[in-house]
C-alpha cells in the first residue's frame, strides 16, 4: 500500500484522475459507447466500436483538458497528454465495464433514470425541472433525447458497477500508521545556492545572437489571430417589453418557498485570545485562565465592548468584537453552536475554536422565519423580468440566426433586422479583450473554431447571446530577428548566465566530492553553506521553494551518503544539496489525532488502485483488437 501511495503522491495523473471523475459528461454530444456506426474502429469481445465513438471520446477529452488549463492549454501540451491513447482507452474501458455490468445483471430502472435527469442542476430553472430547457439544450449540442437518455442510463450503470468493486475496500491501522510516518518524516538540508544572475560581465556578438535565433525560430513564432464581427443580442434592451403581473409574481412566490425562508441569524460580539491550534495542554490552560478572568469582569457588569478593545486579539477588536449578524455556517463549528444556543443579552464561558479561546456576548437573534409575499415582491419581479427579457434576447437571436446561412456576411444580416453590428479587434487564442464578453473562453474557442464566412451557433455569454463571424485572419508566423532582437538578446544573455553558474555548481559538487568540506569548497567561489531548516516531504522547501525534485531527493539522502549526486535547478539558480539531519514524525497522540482523516485519503487512493486494477485485469482477460492505423 505504502508503495503505491509513495509512487502517486504529487502525481499529475491523479489530479487528472480527480477531476475526470467529476466531470459531467451531459453536454459533450455524447452517444451511446455500444452504437455500431459505419467505420470500425475495434471489436471489443466481438462487440464492434466505430471511429465515430472514439472521436467523439477524443474530442471530449480535449475540450476537458481546454476548460481546466485554460490559456495555459496549446499545441505543445496537446502532443504531451497523448490524448489519443487516453480516448481510445476511456473507450476500451467503457465498453468492458458495460459488457461486465450486463454480465452481473447491473441494471438502473426508469424510474431511477427519470429522477437522476430531473436532478441535472443544468435542466432546471429555479431548481425545477424544464423539459423545455432541457430540450432546447440537447438540440443544441445535437443529442437527441433517446441518445441521452442511453448515454445517461450507462453512466449511472457504471456508477453501480464501481460502487460493486470498491466498496469492499478498506485501510488498516497499520497501512495509516505506515503512511503517517512516512508523509511526516523531515529533513534539514545544508545547500550552496549558484545563482543564474552571479556572473555580470557577459557579452555578445552579432554572430552569437544570429545563430541563437536561428537555433530557437520557433520560440518567436507568432500565435494566429483572428478578428471577427458579431451581432449582441442584450437583455436589457428587452426590459421594456416584459410585463410582470401580481398572479405572476403570487404564483411564483408559492412556488418556490425554499427561496423566500430566512435561516436564524446571531448577531454578537466576542474577545479573542489567540492559541496555536497544536499548542500543548500547559499553554491551553494558561491561556483559557486568562479568558476566564476577563468573562468574570464581563459578567461582574464591565461593558463588553470595552472589553473587547481593550483584551482582544482578534482583527475586531476596534470594533468592539462586533462580528455583525451572522449564520451557522459562516462560524466555526464550536463558536457557532454556543452563539446560537445562546439568548439575546448572554455572555458565554470561554469557548475554544482552532483560533483560540473565545468570549462570546449575544446582542440579537433574529429567528428562522418566511419573508412575505409583500416583501418579496419587488425580488420577484426583478427576477422574472430578468428571466423573461433574456428569453426574448434569445429569441430574437433565434429569429436572426434562423435566417442566416454559412457565406451570408454578418454584416447585411445585421442591416436586415436593424441590429448592431460589433467588430473586435485582431486576437489570439488566449482571449479577447472586448469589453462587454463574459464569457471569453467561449467566444475565443468559437471564433478561433469557425470556417470563413461561417456564421457561428447562438453562444450564451451568460450577460446575453450573440452571433459571431469572421472577419478576418494572420497566420502564425516567424518574425525576422531585427523585430524580436531585443527579445532575442536577452534570452540568450540569460542562457549564458544560467549555463555560466550551472557549471559553476558542477565544479563545486566536484570539489564537495573529492574534499568532503562544503564550506571550504563554497569559499572558493565567494559563497557560504546555507541551511533550510526541518521540512516535509509536501509543500514548500524553506528558503528555496516548491521544488518537487529536490524534496524527492532530500529524502532519499541518507547519513552515509548525504551528498546529493546532481544539480538541481530552482526558480533563485542551481543548487547542490546535501543532508544535514533528518527528524521523525510527533509523538503518537500526533497521528491519533490525524487518523481519520489518514485513512478516509488512503481509502479514496487505495479504491482508486484497486479499480484501476480491475480494469487491467477486465483487459487482459478480454479480447480486444484494435485497428491502430485508423487513429494515426
Amino acid at each position: 500500500m505504502l508503495s503505491i501511495m509513495r509512487q502517486k503522491a504529487g502525481s499529475w495523473i491523479i489530479k487528472v484522475i480527480l477531476f475526470a471523475i467529476v466531470v459531467v459528461f451531459v453536454f459533450w454530444g455524447v452517444g451511446s459507447f455500444r452504437s455500431g456506426q459505419a467505420t470500425r474502429l475495434a471489436e471489443i469481445n466481438g462487440e464492434v466500436v466505430s471511429y465515430d465513438t472514439y472521436r467523439q471520446a477524443y474530442e471530449r477529452l480535449r475540450d476537458q483538458y481546454r476548460q481546466a488549463y485554460g490559456t495555459a492549454y496549446d499545441e505543445n501540451m496537446l502532443k504531451s497528454l497523448n490524448l489519443e491513447d487516453q480516448a481510445l482507452n476511456q473507450v476500451v474501458n467503457r465498453v468492458l465495464m458495460l459488457q461486465e455490468a450486463q454480465r452481473l445483471n447491473i441494471k438502473v430502472a426508469d424510474e431511477t433514470l427519470d429522477r437522476e435527469i430531473m436532478n441535472i442542476p443544468a435542466f432546471q430553472s429555479e431548481g425545477i425541472f424544464d423539459p423545455q430547457r432541457a430540450n432546447l439544450l440537447l438540440s443544441r449540442s445535437r443529442i437527441s433525447t433517446a441518445q441521452f437518455r442511453q448515454s445517461y442510463r450507462e453512466d449511472l450503470t457504471l456508477g453501480q458497477l464501481r460502487a460493486v468493486v470498491m466498496d469492499g475496500v478498506t485501510v488498516s491501522d497499520v497501512e495509516a500508521r505506515e503512511w503517517y510516518n512516512w508523509y511526516n518524516a523531515q529533513v534539514d538540508l545544508d545547500y550552496m545556492l549558484f545563482r543564474s544572475d552571479r556572473n555580470e560581465d557577459v557579452e555578445l556578438t552579432d554572430e552569437q545572437i544570429s545563430q541563437f535565433f536561428e537555433t530557437q525560430k520557433e520560440a518567436y513564432r507568432t500565435a494566429p489571430e483572428v478578428k471577427v464581427r458579431y451581432i449582441f443580442f442584450d437583455p436589457k434592451n428587452y426590459e421594456d417589453q416584459v410585463e410582470i403581473t401580481a398572479e405572476q409574481i403570487a404564483d411564483y412566490y408559492h412556488s418556490h418557498p425554499e427561496e423566500f425562508s430566512v435561516e436564524k441569524s446571531v448577531e454578537a460580539r466576542h474577545i479573542l485570545f489567540k492559541l496555536d491550534a497544536q499548542a500543548d495542554s500547559q499553554e491551553v490552560d494558561a491561556v483559557k485562565q486568562k479568558a476566564m478572568t476577563i468573562y468574570e469582569k464581563a459578567k461582574a457588569g464591565q461593558p463588553f465592548e470595552e472589553l473587547a478593545k481593550q483584551y482582544s486579539e482578534g482583527p475586531t477588536r476596534d470594533k468592539g468584537g462586533y462580528l455583525g449578524a451572522f449564520k451557522r455556517e459562516a462560524m466555526v463549528k464550536p463558536f457557532a453552536d454556543r452563539a446560537f444556543a445562546m439568548q439575546a443579552g448572554e455572555i458565554s464561558e470561554p469557548v475554544r475554536t482552532r483560533f483560540g479561546w473565545h468570549i462570546i456576548k449575544v446582542e440579537k437573534v433574529n429567528e428562522a422565519r418566511k419573508r412575505s409575499l409583500e416583501e418579496s415582491s419587488e425580488q420577484i419581479k426583478g427576477k422574472q423580468a430578468e428571466v423573461q427579457a433574456k428569453a426574448l434576447a434569445f429569441n430574437k437571436a433565434e429569429a436572426v440566426y434562423d435566417t442566416t446561412y454559412d457565406g451570408d456576411n454578418l454584416e447585411s444580416v445585421a442591416q436586415t433586422h436593424g441590429l448592431p453590428l460589433k467588430t473586435t479587434g485582431f486576437f489570439t487564442a488566449k482571449g479577447t479583450t472586448e469589453p462587454g464578453i463574459d464569457n471569453v473562453r467561449q467566444f475565443t474557442d468559437t471564433a478561433f473554431g469557425l470556417q470563413e464566412m461561417a456564421v457561428s451557433e447562438i453562444l450564451d455569454l451568460g450577460n446575453g447571446y450573440c452571433l459571431l463571424q469572421p472577419a478576418d485572419r494572420k497566420a502564425s508566423v516567424i518574425p525576422p530577428l531585427d523585430d524580436v532582437r531585443e527579445k532575442v538578446t536577452a534570452d540568450l544573455l540569460k542562457k549564458k548566465k544560467d549555463d555560466m553558474a550551472r557549471a559553476d555548481a558542477q565544479r563545486f559538487l566536484e570539489k564537495v566530492r573529492q574534499e568532503d568540506d562544503f564550506a571550504a569548497a563554497g569559499a572558493q567561489f565567494g559563497l557560504t553553506p546555507m541551511q533550510t531548516g526541518f521540512f516535509k516531504r509536501s509543500g514548500a522547501i524553506p528558503k528555496i521553494g516548491y521544488e518537487p525534485g529536490i524534496s524527492k531527493a532530500a529524502f532519499a539522502l541518507t547519513p552515509e551518503n548525504p551528498l546529493a549526486d546532481q544539480l538541481f535547478k530552482s526558480k533563485q539558480g542551481w543548487l547542490v544539496v546535501r543532508l544535514n539531519a533528518r527528524k521523525p514524525p510527533e509523538p503518537a497522540e500526533g497521528f491519533e489525532k490525524e487518523k481519520e482523516t489518514i485513512v478516509d485519503r488512503l481509502t479514496a487512493q487505495k479504491k482508486q488502485s484497486v479499480f484501476q486494477q480491475w480494469i487491467s485485469d477486465l483487459r487482459r482477460r478480454g479480447k480486444v483488437e484494435i485497428n491502430r492505423k485508423m487513429i494515426q
